[in-house]
């Protein structure tokens, strides 16, 4: 017992020292005036924000590259409770901090958020603020720039009455927006809806959607920011509901809508198949973590249109009756795992029959990443009605002859323009070596002479299939 006391007295005051030369070490700051900070980035930009909703953090690495410790003698948010930003130096929230200590060939972090101002005011405005570093008598800045988009705000809205909507601003909307059974309402050429989290729209009565080509009618969630500086949450699925038009719901028409980035697209609950409950021109839906567009035992017209990329199946059909004119369905959805197929056709569920009286495919593309693009079934019981006719398309599955297919190449195609993984960027516009090329019906391009971009389908030696007129070997 006494040579262990012995030992703690004798090894104490080597700790002491140790303790007190430690601290000393880090106490000789550098006062040379050269001995400046480095920073991750000079100027830290965000996309542009819908004003009054909390930006997600960015982060900014400032590093001391001196082996001698640096004493940042101050750091200023320089315009802040005006513009908006926020900051956190290394885990503590504030706009003004001082005698920071960095150690020689060491970092700290700091933190960048940003709420930015109303302003009443439909033109995106350039917000801008800097972090000033004051260091050895010498000033840094890190510059912050954003811009900023003020939104009308929906909460829960129902549209109980004959509606127009049209505004040069973003509509963001919280708990869905519904239409009641006995409501029309019309979206004009420009509108665009940014849902938070899981809302969608619920339409139980009459749905108009008077998009253009240079114009949509843009659905979509409401994150404006990045997940990478290379992917906007913008391209990702699931960020919002989709559209859903219930059984009460008759002759709804979308022309040029853009709907992206929801749970699913558009879902059609059963209804009588002999009133048409939808019709879908020159529109697209892409990057869904569902069923692109899901129709049950209802009676749609779909035209001109891509949909694209989804969770599950680009199209689902559960009995009903259906025309697909000029439309390209192409699913190599890649952000996880996907359960379906471009089109998904069958007339039973769970036992329940759901005839299929017409499922009609006119200069379709049906493509996809998979070794077979269509799958479903069909019941065992043959007086369960089950329809169907290709012509004139290009499909990705096993080859099947009946005289209800019409010049169709079964063959995987994949000669598009873009289909990038890494930063979901994808342009389903054919590639010169596509086989839809020229591959169309005449006589059906009639009915959309025009392509979803524009172009004329009738000016060279056939229309392409799907939606997109190449322009690659054009002869105009």
């Amino acid at each position: 017992m006494r040579l262990k006391a012995l030992r703690l007295i004798y090894l104490f005051p080597i700790f002491f020292l140790l303790s007190f030369n430690a601290c000393d070490d880090m106490d000789d700051y550098s006062s040379d005036p050269k001995h400046t900070l480095c920073f991750s980035q000079d100027t830290l930009c965000m996309d542009t924000v819908l004003a009054g909703i909390p930006t997600s953090t960015r982060q900014l690495k400032v590093y001391n590259p001196n082996k001698k410790a640096l004493l940042i003698s101050s750091i200023i948010l320089a315009d802040a409770g005006k513009s908006g930003f926020r900051i956190n130096v290394d885990g503590i929230k504030g706009n003004q901090f001082s005698d920071i200590e960095i150690a020689g060939e060491d970092s700290l972090y700091i933190f960048v958020e940003a709420t930015l101002p109303q302003q009443d005011n439909a033109d995106i405005r350039f917000i801008k603020d800097s972090i000033l570093f004051q260091l050895n008598g010498i000033r840094q800045e890190v510059k912050l720039q954003a811009y900023a988009q003020d939104a009308f705000t929906f909460r829960g809205k129902v549209i109980e009455k004959d509606t127009l909507i049209t505004s040069q601003r973003p509509i963001l909307i919280y708990d869905s927006i519904s239409v009641a059974p006995d409501a029309h309402l019309t979206l004009a050429a420009g509108t665009r809806l940014y849902f938070h989290g899981k809302a969608g729209m619920q339409v139980h009565g009459r749905l108009s959607v008077e998009g253009t080509l240079s114009a949509p009618v843009v659905f979509r969630g409401d994150r404006t920011d990045r997940m990478f500086p290379y992917l906007p949450y913008d391209r990702l699925p699931g960020q919002w509901g989709g559209l859903r038009f219930y059984k009460t719901s008759y002759e709804n028409h979308l022309v040029y809508a853009d709907i992206h980035g929801g749970s699913f697209g558009i879902r059609c609950d059963s209804s009588i198949t002999d009133r048409r409950k939808l019709t879908l021109e020159s529109s697209i839906i892409r990057q869904v973590s569902g069923n692109g567009l899901e129709l049950t035992s209802c009676q749609v017209a779909v035209g001109n249109s891509e949909i694209s990329n989804a969770g599950e199946s680009c199209v689902s059909l559960l009995g009903g009756d259906y025309t697909f004119t000029h439309c390209t369905l192409a699913n190599y959805f890649s952000w996880n795992v996907r359960k379906g197929a471009a089109l998904q056709v069958r007339n039973e569920q769970d036992d329940t029959a759901y005839p299929l009286s017409s499922a009609i495919f006119r200069n379709c593309i049906i493509a996809g990443s998979g070794t077979d693009e269509i799958n479903g079934g069909r019941s065992k019981n043959e007086n369960i009605a089950f329809n169907y006719y290709f012509s004139h398309c290009l499909i990705n599955s096993i080859e099947e002859e009946n005289d209800k297919i019409v010049n169709v190449i079964w063959e995987k195609d994949d000669n598009f323009m873009l289909m990038d993984n890494r930063t979901q960027e994808y342009n389903f516009n054919l590639g010169e070596k596509s086989k839809a090329i020229n591959w169309g019906r005449k006589e059906d391009a009639n009915t959309y002479p025009i392509d979803r971009n524009g172009h004329s389908r009738l000016q060279d030696a056939a229309p392409d299939a799907g939606c997109y007129e190449s322009m690659i070997l054009a002869s105009y």
